[in-house]
Protein backbone atom coordinates (compact mmCIF):
# COMPACT_ATOMS: atom_id res chain seq x y z
CA UNK A 1 0.00 0.00 0.00
CA UNK A 2 1.31 3.43 -0.96
CA UNK A 3 1.24 6.20 1.64
CA UNK A 4 0.96 9.98 1.46
CA UNK A 5 0.79 10.19 -2.33
CA UNK A 6 -0.11 13.07 -4.63
CA UNK A 7 -3.51 13.55 -6.24
CA UNK A 8 -1.98 12.79 -9.62
CA UNK A 9 -0.54 9.52 -8.32
CA UNK A 10 -3.98 8.54 -7.01
CA UNK A 11 -5.44 9.27 -10.47
CA UNK A 12 -2.78 7.17 -12.15
CA UNK A 13 -3.57 4.17 -9.93
CA UNK A 14 -7.23 4.02 -10.93
CA UNK A 15 -6.63 5.27 -14.45
CA UNK A 16 -4.69 2.09 -15.16
CA UNK A 17 -7.11 -0.32 -13.49
CA UNK A 18 -9.78 -1.71 -15.83
CA UNK A 19 -13.22 -1.11 -14.36
CA UNK A 20 -15.59 -2.26 -17.11
CA UNK A 21 -19.34 -1.96 -16.77
CA UNK A 22 -21.42 -3.91 -19.25
CA UNK A 23 -23.57 -1.91 -21.69
CA UNK A 24 -27.35 -1.98 -21.49
CA UNK A 25 -30.21 -1.07 -23.80
CA UNK A 26 -32.51 1.79 -22.74
CA UNK A 27 -35.36 3.63 -24.43
CA UNK A 28 -34.43 6.78 -26.31
CA UNK A 29 -36.11 9.09 -23.78
CA UNK A 30 -34.37 7.35 -20.88
CA UNK A 31 -30.98 7.77 -22.56
CA UNK A 32 -30.67 11.49 -21.78
CA UNK A 33 -27.28 12.25 -20.14
CA UNK A 34 -26.22 8.59 -20.45
CA UNK A 35 -22.96 7.54 -22.17
CA UNK A 36 -23.11 5.74 -25.50
CA UNK A 37 -21.55 2.27 -25.70
CA UNK A 38 -21.00 2.29 -29.47
CA UNK A 39 -20.68 4.65 -32.42
CA UNK A 40 -24.08 5.47 -33.91
CA UNK A 41 -24.41 6.24 -37.62
CA UNK A 42 -27.10 7.83 -39.76
CA UNK A 43 -29.20 5.04 -41.26
CA UNK A 44 -30.30 7.20 -44.20
CA UNK A 45 -30.23 10.72 -45.62
CA UNK A 46 -31.82 13.57 -43.69
CA UNK A 47 -33.92 14.94 -45.24
CA UNK A 48 -34.69 11.73 -47.10
CA UNK A 49 -35.77 13.77 -50.15
CA UNK A 50 -35.80 17.42 -51.22
CA UNK A 51 -38.27 19.49 -49.20
CA UNK A 52 -39.56 23.04 -49.08
CA UNK A 53 -38.22 25.29 -46.34
CA UNK A 54 -41.21 27.67 -46.56
CA UNK A 55 -44.87 27.85 -47.53
CA UNK A 56 -44.75 28.96 -51.15
CA UNK A 57 -44.59 28.07 -54.82
CA UNK A 58 -42.05 25.87 -56.59
CA UNK A 59 -40.08 27.29 -59.54
CA UNK A 60 -38.53 25.42 -62.45
CA UNK A 61 -34.93 26.23 -63.34
CA UNK A 62 -36.13 28.08 -66.48
CA UNK A 63 -38.48 30.29 -64.43
CA UNK A 64 -35.97 31.78 -61.99
CA UNK A 65 -35.63 35.14 -63.80
CA UNK A 66 -37.76 37.78 -65.50
CA UNK A 67 -41.31 39.01 -65.10
CA UNK A 68 -43.41 35.86 -65.42
CA UNK A 69 -46.85 34.36 -64.94
CA UNK A 70 -46.92 30.73 -63.77
CA UNK A 71 -49.86 28.35 -63.80
CA UNK A 72 -50.59 26.61 -60.46
CA UNK A 73 -50.95 22.97 -61.53
CA UNK A 74 -51.17 21.34 -58.10
CA UNK A 75 -51.54 22.12 -54.39
CA UNK A 76 -49.55 19.84 -52.10
CA UNK A 77 -50.49 19.63 -48.41
CA UNK A 78 -48.56 18.07 -45.53
CA UNK A 79 -47.43 14.55 -46.47
CA UNK A 80 -48.83 14.78 -50.03
CA UNK A 81 -46.70 13.10 -52.70
CA UNK A 82 -46.29 15.03 -56.02
CA UNK A 83 -48.08 13.28 -58.90
CA UNK A 84 -45.77 14.53 -61.68
CA UNK A 85 -42.57 16.45 -62.45
CA UNK A 86 -42.54 20.23 -62.65
CA UNK A 87 -42.47 21.73 -66.15
CA UNK A 88 -41.43 25.26 -67.20
CA UNK A 89 -44.27 27.80 -66.95
CA UNK A 90 -45.97 25.79 -64.23
CA UNK A 91 -45.76 25.90 -60.46
CA UNK A 92 -46.93 23.84 -57.50
CA UNK A 93 -48.02 25.24 -54.16
CA UNK A 94 -46.16 23.58 -51.25
CA UNK A 95 -46.04 23.81 -47.46
CA UNK A 96 -43.02 23.96 -45.16
CA UNK A 97 -41.43 20.51 -45.08
CA UNK A 98 -43.46 19.42 -48.11
CA UNK A 99 -41.96 17.02 -50.67
CA UNK A 100 -40.94 18.77 -53.89
CA UNK A 101 -41.71 17.46 -57.38
CA UNK A 102 -38.83 16.50 -59.68
CA UNK A 103 -37.54 19.54 -61.60
CA UNK A 104 -37.87 21.94 -58.66
CA UNK A 105 -35.10 24.56 -58.61
CA UNK A 106 -36.30 26.98 -55.91
CA UNK A 107 -39.29 27.93 -53.77
CA UNK A 108 -40.62 31.47 -53.59
CA UNK A 109 -42.49 32.36 -50.37
CA UNK A 110 -46.20 32.81 -50.98
CA UNK A 111 -46.09 36.31 -49.44
CA UNK A 112 -43.79 37.37 -52.32
CA UNK A 113 -46.32 36.39 -54.97
CA UNK A 114 -49.75 37.50 -56.20
CA UNK A 115 -52.27 34.72 -56.98
CA UNK A 116 -54.99 35.58 -59.48
CA UNK A 117 -57.12 33.22 -61.62
CA UNK A 118 -54.89 30.24 -60.74
CA UNK A 119 -51.77 32.09 -61.89
CA UNK A 120 -49.03 33.64 -59.77
CA UNK A 121 -47.03 36.70 -60.76
CA UNK A 122 -43.30 36.57 -60.05
CA UNK A 123 -41.14 39.63 -60.70
CA UNK A 124 -37.95 39.15 -58.70
CA UNK A 125 -34.96 37.00 -59.63
CA UNK A 126 -34.58 33.83 -57.53
CA UNK A 127 -31.31 31.94 -57.06
CA UNK A 128 -31.32 28.20 -57.66
CA UNK A 129 -31.70 26.27 -54.40
CA UNK A 130 -33.44 29.10 -52.54
CA UNK A 131 -35.73 27.83 -49.74
CA UNK A 132 -35.03 24.17 -50.55
CA UNK A 133 -33.86 21.60 -48.01
CA UNK A 134 -31.80 19.29 -50.19
CA UNK A 135 -31.75 15.51 -49.77
CA UNK A 136 -29.02 14.63 -47.25
CA UNK A 137 -28.35 18.30 -46.52
CA UNK A 138 -28.46 17.72 -42.75
CA UNK A 139 -27.02 14.20 -42.54
CA UNK A 140 -25.69 11.82 -45.16
CA UNK A 141 -26.32 8.09 -44.84
CA UNK A 142 -23.43 6.53 -42.89
CA UNK A 143 -22.38 9.82 -41.26
CA UNK A 144 -21.52 9.46 -37.58
CA UNK A 145 -24.11 10.93 -35.22
CA UNK A 146 -22.76 9.87 -31.85
CA UNK A 147 -19.33 8.59 -30.92
CA UNK A 148 -18.66 5.79 -28.44
CA UNK A 149 -18.34 7.01 -24.85
CA UNK A 150 -20.01 10.35 -25.66
CA UNK A 151 -22.74 11.89 -23.53
CA UNK A 152 -26.26 11.91 -24.96
CA UNK A 153 -27.60 15.48 -24.86
CA UNK A 154 -31.13 16.68 -25.74
CA UNK A 155 -29.83 17.67 -29.17
CA UNK A 156 -28.34 14.21 -29.80
CA UNK A 157 -31.59 12.65 -28.62
CA UNK A 158 -33.54 14.77 -31.14
CA UNK A 159 -31.31 13.65 -34.03
CA UNK A 160 -31.63 9.98 -33.03
CA UNK A 161 -35.40 10.41 -32.88
CA UNK A 162 -35.38 11.85 -36.40
CA UNK A 163 -33.86 8.55 -37.58
CA UNK A 164 -36.47 6.48 -35.75
CA UNK A 165 -34.16 5.21 -33.01
CA UNK A 166 -36.29 3.52 -30.31
CA UNK A 167 -33.54 2.21 -28.04
CA UNK A 168 -29.82 2.80 -27.66
CA UNK A 169 -26.96 0.92 -26.03
CA UNK A 170 -25.41 2.91 -23.20
CA UNK A 171 -22.79 2.25 -20.54
CA UNK A 172 -24.41 1.07 -17.34
CA UNK A 173 -24.64 3.63 -14.57
CA UNK A 174 -22.32 2.69 -11.68
CA UNK A 175 -24.17 1.63 -8.54
CA UNK A 176 -22.77 3.38 -5.46
CA UNK A 177 -23.09 2.48 -1.78
CA UNK A 178 -22.23 4.94 0.99
CA UNK A 179 -21.54 4.08 4.62
CA UNK A 180 -21.00 6.57 7.45
CA UNK A 181 -18.55 5.14 9.99
CA UNK A 182 -18.86 7.91 12.59
CA UNK A 183 -20.46 6.40 15.72
CA UNK A 184 -22.11 9.75 16.49
CA UNK A 185 -23.59 10.26 13.01
CA UNK A 186 -27.34 9.77 12.52
CA UNK A 187 -29.57 10.24 9.43
CA UNK A 188 -30.35 13.87 8.68
CA UNK A 189 -34.10 13.37 9.24
CA UNK A 190 -33.65 12.08 12.81
CA UNK A 191 -33.70 14.42 15.83
CA UNK A 192 -30.24 14.16 17.42
CA UNK A 193 -29.80 13.17 21.02
CA UNK A 194 -26.95 14.26 23.24
CA UNK A 195 -23.63 13.83 21.43
CA UNK A 196 -25.27 12.90 18.12
CA UNK A 197 -24.80 14.79 14.84
CA UNK A 198 -27.08 14.91 11.79
CA UNK A 199 -25.47 13.56 8.64
CA UNK A 200 -24.83 16.08 5.85
CA UNK A 201 -22.03 14.16 4.12
CA UNK A 202 -24.20 11.23 3.04
CA UNK A 203 -26.75 13.39 1.19
CA UNK A 204 -23.88 15.48 -0.22
CA UNK A 205 -22.10 12.43 -1.67
CA UNK A 206 -25.36 10.91 -2.88
CA UNK A 207 -26.26 14.06 -4.81
CA UNK A 208 -22.74 14.44 -6.24
CA UNK A 209 -22.80 10.81 -7.38
CA UNK A 210 -26.18 11.28 -9.04
CA UNK A 211 -24.87 14.40 -10.74
CA UNK A 212 -21.90 12.44 -12.09
CA UNK A 213 -24.03 9.59 -13.44
CA UNK A 214 -23.99 7.14 -10.54
CA UNK A 215 -27.01 5.57 -8.87
CA UNK A 216 -27.26 5.20 -5.10
CA UNK A 217 -28.13 1.70 -3.89
CA UNK A 218 -27.45 2.18 -0.17
CA UNK A 219 -26.76 4.86 2.44
CA UNK A 220 -25.89 3.12 5.72
CA UNK A 221 -25.12 4.26 9.28
CA UNK A 222 -23.31 2.04 11.76
CA UNK A 223 -24.01 4.02 14.94
CA UNK A 224 -22.19 3.76 18.21
CA UNK A 225 -23.79 0.43 19.16
CA UNK A 226 -22.29 -1.45 16.20
CA UNK A 227 -19.27 -3.59 17.02
CA UNK A 228 -16.40 -4.33 14.66
CA UNK A 229 -17.85 -7.60 13.33
CA UNK A 230 -21.21 -5.99 12.62
CA UNK A 231 -19.57 -3.18 10.63
CA UNK A 232 -17.51 -5.67 8.62
CA UNK A 233 -20.67 -7.64 7.82
CA UNK A 234 -22.38 -4.45 6.60
CA UNK A 235 -19.35 -3.61 4.44
CA UNK A 236 -19.33 -7.06 2.86
CA UNK A 237 -23.02 -6.74 1.94
CA UNK A 238 -22.34 -3.34 0.34
CA UNK A 239 -19.37 -4.72 -1.61
CA UNK A 240 -21.64 -7.35 -3.14
CA UNK A 241 -24.41 -4.86 -3.92
CA UNK A 242 -22.49 -1.94 -5.44
CA UNK A 243 -19.91 -1.21 -8.15
CA UNK A 244 -18.31 1.47 -5.95
CA UNK A 245 -18.33 1.81 -2.16
CA UNK A 246 -17.61 5.07 -0.32
CA UNK A 247 -16.90 5.25 3.40
CA UNK A 248 -17.18 8.48 5.37
CA UNK A 249 -15.21 9.18 8.55
CA UNK A 250 -12.80 7.15 10.63
CA UNK A 251 -9.90 8.05 8.36
CA UNK A 252 -7.67 9.69 10.98
CA UNK A 253 -5.61 7.13 12.87
CA UNK A 254 -6.87 6.26 16.36
CA UNK A 255 -8.02 3.44 18.62
CA UNK A 256 -11.76 3.46 17.84
CA UNK A 257 -13.44 0.31 16.52
CA UNK A 258 -14.88 2.53 13.77
CA UNK A 259 -11.52 3.25 12.10
CA UNK A 260 -11.80 2.89 8.33
CA UNK A 261 -8.41 1.40 7.43
CA UNK A 262 -8.43 -1.68 9.75
CA UNK A 263 -12.12 -2.27 8.98
CA UNK A 264 -11.48 -2.27 5.23
CA UNK A 265 -8.46 -4.54 5.64
CA UNK A 266 -10.46 -7.06 7.65
CA UNK A 267 -13.33 -6.90 5.17
CA UNK A 268 -11.00 -8.11 2.42
CA UNK A 269 -10.17 -4.84 0.66
CA UNK A 270 -6.76 -4.71 -0.99
CA UNK A 271 -5.65 -1.21 -0.04
CA UNK A 272 -3.85 0.70 -2.80
CA UNK A 273 -3.01 3.93 -1.00
CA UNK A 274 -3.65 5.82 2.21
CA UNK A 275 -3.00 9.52 2.73
CA UNK A 276 -3.10 12.28 0.08
CA UNK A 277 -0.85 15.32 -0.02
CA UNK A 278 -3.72 17.82 0.06
CA UNK A 279 -5.60 20.08 2.46
CA UNK A 280 -8.42 19.48 3.23
CA UNK A 281 -8.88 15.72 2.97
CA UNK A 282 -5.36 14.40 3.53
CA UNK A 283 -6.76 11.47 5.56
CA UNK A 284 -8.26 9.62 2.57
CA UNK A 285 -7.51 6.28 0.97
CA UNK A 286 -8.64 3.73 -1.57
CA UNK A 287 -8.47 0.07 -2.46
CA UNK A 288 -10.16 -2.74 -4.36
CA UNK A 289 -12.56 -5.41 -3.21
CA UNK A 290 -12.07 -7.84 -6.06
CA UNK A 291 -12.25 -5.44 -9.01
CA UNK A 292 -14.55 -2.93 -7.27
CA UNK A 293 -13.16 0.41 -6.06
CA UNK A 294 -13.55 1.34 -2.39
CA UNK A 295 -12.73 4.94 -1.43
CA UNK A 296 -12.50 6.23 2.15
CA UNK A 297 -13.23 9.94 2.66
CA UNK A 298 -12.84 12.27 5.60
CA UNK A 299 -15.84 12.98 7.83
CA UNK A 300 -15.12 16.72 7.84
CA UNK A 301 -17.67 18.38 5.58
CA UNK A 302 -15.50 20.35 3.15
CA UNK A 303 -12.79 17.70 3.23
CA UNK A 304 -15.41 15.14 2.22
CA UNK A 305 -16.52 17.32 -0.71
CA UNK A 306 -12.97 18.01 -1.91
CA UNK A 307 -12.09 14.33 -1.56
CA UNK A 308 -15.11 13.41 -3.68
CA UNK A 309 -14.15 15.75 -6.52
CA UNK A 310 -10.48 14.75 -6.52
CA UNK A 311 -10.74 11.00 -5.86
CA UNK A 312 -14.26 9.72 -6.52
CA UNK A 313 -15.49 11.73 -9.50
CA UNK A 314 -12.59 10.66 -11.78
CA UNK A 315 -13.25 7.00 -10.92
CA UNK A 316 -16.97 7.38 -11.67
CA UNK A 317 -16.05 8.94 -15.01
CA UNK A 318 -13.66 6.08 -15.73
CA UNK A 319 -16.38 3.52 -14.97
CA UNK A 320 -18.68 5.18 -17.50
CA UNK A 321 -16.09 5.43 -20.26
CA UNK A 322 -15.57 9.19 -19.92
CA UNK A 323 -12.18 10.97 -19.87
CA UNK A 324 -10.58 10.38 -16.50
CA UNK A 325 -8.84 13.62 -15.56
CA UNK A 326 -10.11 17.00 -14.42
CA UNK A 327 -9.48 19.97 -16.70
CA UNK A 328 -7.88 23.12 -15.32
CA UNK A 329 -8.02 26.78 -16.30
CA UNK A 330 -6.24 29.95 -15.19
CA UNK A 331 -8.40 32.62 -13.60
CA UNK A 332 -8.06 36.00 -11.92
CA UNK A 333 -8.75 35.76 -8.18
CA UNK A 334 -11.01 38.66 -7.18
CA UNK A 335 -10.04 38.57 -3.50
CA UNK A 336 -7.12 37.47 -1.32
CA UNK A 337 -6.24 34.52 0.89
CA UNK A 338 -3.67 35.35 3.52
CA UNK A 339 -3.29 31.97 5.19
CA UNK A 340 0.10 30.29 4.83
CA UNK A 341 0.03 27.39 2.35
CA UNK A 342 1.81 24.29 3.66
CA UNK A 343 0.46 21.21 1.90
CA UNK A 344 -1.15 21.64 -1.47
CA UNK A 345 -4.51 23.27 -0.73
CA UNK A 346 -7.82 23.23 -2.60
CA UNK A 347 -10.11 26.16 -1.84
CA UNK A 348 -13.80 26.14 -2.74
CA UNK A 349 -14.46 28.91 -5.26
CA UNK A 350 -17.10 30.46 -7.48
CA UNK A 351 -15.80 30.71 -11.05
CA UNK A 352 -17.38 33.03 -13.62
CA UNK A 353 -16.64 35.05 -16.74
CA UNK A 354 -16.44 38.84 -16.52
CA UNK A 355 -15.73 40.89 -19.65
CA UNK A 356 -14.48 37.80 -21.44
CA UNK A 357 -12.06 36.84 -18.66
CA UNK A 358 -12.15 33.89 -16.27
CA UNK A 359 -12.42 35.04 -12.67
CA UNK A 360 -12.86 33.21 -9.38
CA UNK A 361 -14.05 34.25 -5.93
CA UNK A 362 -12.78 32.50 -2.80
CA UNK A 363 -15.88 31.59 -0.80
CA UNK A 364 -16.21 32.11 2.97
CA UNK A 365 -15.95 29.10 5.29
CA UNK A 366 -12.74 27.42 4.10
CA UNK A 367 -12.13 25.33 7.26
CA UNK A 368 -12.38 21.62 6.47
CA UNK A 369 -15.17 21.23 9.04
CA UNK A 370 -17.33 24.07 7.67
CA UNK A 371 -20.28 23.78 5.28
CA UNK A 372 -20.67 27.44 4.27
CA UNK A 373 -18.29 27.30 1.28
CA UNK A 374 -20.41 24.49 -0.23
CA UNK A 375 -23.39 26.79 -0.76
CA UNK A 376 -22.17 28.41 -3.98
CA UNK A 377 -19.02 26.58 -5.03
CA UNK A 378 -18.58 25.37 -8.59
CA UNK A 379 -14.79 24.99 -8.71
CA UNK A 380 -11.67 24.22 -6.72
CA UNK A 381 -8.75 26.65 -6.55
CA UNK A 382 -5.53 24.61 -6.67
CA UNK A 383 -2.71 26.16 -4.63
CA UNK A 384 0.54 24.16 -4.77
CA UNK A 385 2.54 23.35 -1.63
CA UNK A 386 4.35 26.46 -0.40
CA UNK A 387 2.20 28.76 -2.54
CA UNK A 388 2.55 32.39 -1.42
CA UNK A 389 -0.51 34.13 0.02
CA UNK A 390 -3.05 34.82 -2.72
CA UNK A 391 -3.25 38.48 -3.61
CA UNK A 392 -6.29 40.16 -5.13
CA UNK A 393 -6.17 40.13 -8.97
CA UNK A 394 -3.44 37.47 -9.05
CA UNK A 395 -3.70 34.46 -11.40
CA UNK A 396 -4.60 31.09 -9.87
CA UNK A 397 -5.14 27.55 -11.16
CA UNK A 398 -8.78 26.46 -11.07
CA UNK A 399 -10.60 23.14 -11.57
CA UNK A 400 -14.15 23.87 -12.85
CA UNK A 401 -16.41 21.17 -11.43
CA UNK A 402 -19.75 21.51 -13.14
CA UNK A 403 -21.98 23.97 -14.91
CA UNK A 404 -23.18 26.65 -14.54
CA UNK A 405 -19.62 27.82 -13.87
CA UNK A 406 -20.06 30.55 -16.48
CA UNK A 407 -22.48 32.41 -14.25
CA UNK A 408 -21.28 35.24 -12.03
Amino acid sequence: MLENITVEEAWEIFKNIPIPLQPESVSLIDSLHRISSFDVFATGNLPSCSQSAVDGFVLHNKDLQGDRQLLVREILGHGTIPTSSLNPGNTVKVVTGGILPAGSAAVIPQEDTVLRDNFISVKEEIASGTNIKMQGEDFKEGEIILKRNARITPGVLAVLAAFGQETIMVNRRPSVAIICLGPEIIPHYVTPGEGEVRDSNGPLLASLNLQDGGQIVALEYVGGACNRNSIINILEVLFEKADLVLTIGGTAFGESSHQALPLLNEAGVKMLYWGIQVTPGSHSGAGLWGSKPVIALSGNSSACAVGYHLLVSPVLRRMQGLPFGLETISAVCVDNYRKKIGNRRFLRGRTFIDNGMWKVKILPGQKSSMLKSLLNYNSLIDLHAGHPPVEENSMVKVLPLYEPYLMS
